[in-house]
């Protein structure tokens, strides 16, 4: 039993230690102004997985563009370009710099870092024990700004905001029966691994965390949707629409 159980926690190490958090650097190929769309070698990217583009000037270089994979097709990934406003600073000139072929996109820069979902303290601490190369954000955080920002289940959007706010590039979402990696920008599902939920016999909504719950004495608070409360229902849903990624950069 206890050498079952070991390689039950050595596989959960090995597959969490992903190559998803190793920054890519692509030269660009092709650039499409009208279209919004650049073209570059895809490498081991996924649909969905989001960057930007490096715009080298006479003597600095800018971030200019952000970027979302739309399609890989024959070993050629497109990407939809967007508005870069990651790291926005409102007393700084933004630059406007069109991307041009030989630009660099990249990608997973800020997958080192990420967020967790999960149903209750022993399975939070499991996975956070067997996280490898990647910094797991406290879920305190998160849910402290879900109560800041204004309601109980944690939206689509909600999410995103967060992790623009911390510099978060992944999102792990504890689902029925597996671990579920999405891209913390457009929620695109990258990878799911299997994990064994059988014995979670209860669930802390919307989320574990030392905080518990978002509390709010306002009178809208009375009104607020509390879907989450079902944890694997909710969790699963909000997964499958990653599964069916379309793209939400604009």
């Amino acid at each position: 039993m206890r050498y079952f159980l070991f390689l039950g926690v050595f596989l959960l190490s090995a597959m969490l230690a992903s190559t998803l958090n190793q920054t890519i650097s692509i030269s660009i190929r092709d650039v499409n102004l009208a279209k919004k769309t650049i073209s570059f070698p895809a490498y081991d990217l996924k649909i969905g997985e989001s960057g930007f583009v490096l715009t080298k000037l006479s003597d600095y270089e800018v971030l200019s563009t952000a970027l979302e994979i739309i399609s890989i097709d024959e070993g050629i990934a497109l990407a939809k370009m967007g508005t870069f406003n990651a790291l926005d600073q409102k007393y700084l000139p933004t630059p406007r710099v069109d991307p041009k072929a030989g630009d660099l996109a990249i990608f997973r820069s800020l997958n080192n870092r990420a967020f967790l979902i999960a149903p209750d303290l022993g399975t939070y601490e499991r996975i956070r024990t067997q996280t490898k190369d990647v910094s797991l954000m406290s879920s305190d955080l998160l849910i402290g700004y879900l109560n800041d920002y204004g309601g109980f289940d944690p939206k689509p959007k909600f999410l995103k905001k967060a992790c623009k706010i911390y510099s978060v590039g992944l999102l792990y979402v504890v689902g029925s029966d597996s671990i579920n990696i999405l891209d913390c920008q457009s929620l695109a599902l990258l990878e799911k691994l299997p994990f064994d939920t059988s014995k979670i016999t209860s669930t802390i909504a919307p989320f574990f965390s030392r905080l518990e719950e978002v509390r709010s004495g306002s009178l809208a608070s009375l009104f607020y949707s509390k879907h989450s409360r079902k944890y694997f229902k909710y969790y699963d849903g909000l997964v499958a629409q990653g599964q069916k990624f379309t793209g939400s950069i604009k």
